[in-house]
């Protein structure tokens, strides 16, 4: 009778194994750069004093599958939340007239035009840094498959 031995397919199998719980890993710690990286080119948009960005976050999501930036919970700045006055920035906001009939508003304009540091960061980071994500990941799946350590 003939047989075929099939050498390291234990390793390979092994390996497959263990891949789910390796790219949950790299994935988390990706997010995790992400999210610091984003942090900052958002901090940066905001500019001024830096009252504002010092109480923005980031937040990766409960199945390490998303980062997100955003204002800090439970925190006000000069008696408002700081989401609200970030959304604010975000998209612009109306300008408050004159409560008195006599009083003139010095505002040339009805509304002031929003930072889009949001929106702005995102359009021109989102794509490089996912791409520069899947090669991490990719990179320590074929490690992990080759026997290498994460």
């Amino acid at each position: 009778m003939q047989s075929v031995e099939i050498q390291g397919l234990d390793r390979v199998v092994k390996a497959l194994e263990n891949m789910p719980e390796v790219i949950r890993e790299a994935r988390a710690e990706v997010m995790e750069e992400m999210g610091q990286e984003l942090l900052g080119a958002v901090q940066q948009r905001i500019g001024g004093t830096g009252r504002i960005a010092d109480v923005q976050d980031y937040h990766v999501g409960s199945g390490k599958g998303y980062v997100a930036v955003r204002a800090k919970a439970d925190t006000e700045l000069d008696g408002y939340a700081a989401g609200y006055i970030t959304n604010a920035l975000e998209g612009g906001h109306e300008i408050r007239r004159p409560e008195h009939s006599g009083s003139r508003s010095r505002a040339r304009v009805d509304r002031v035009p929003g930072k889009y540091m949001y929106r702005d960061t995102g359009r021109q980071e989102a794509e490089r840094l996912a791409e520069t994500a899947a090669q991490r990941i990719e990179d320590v799946a074929i490690k992990a498959l080759d026997g290498g350590t994460t």
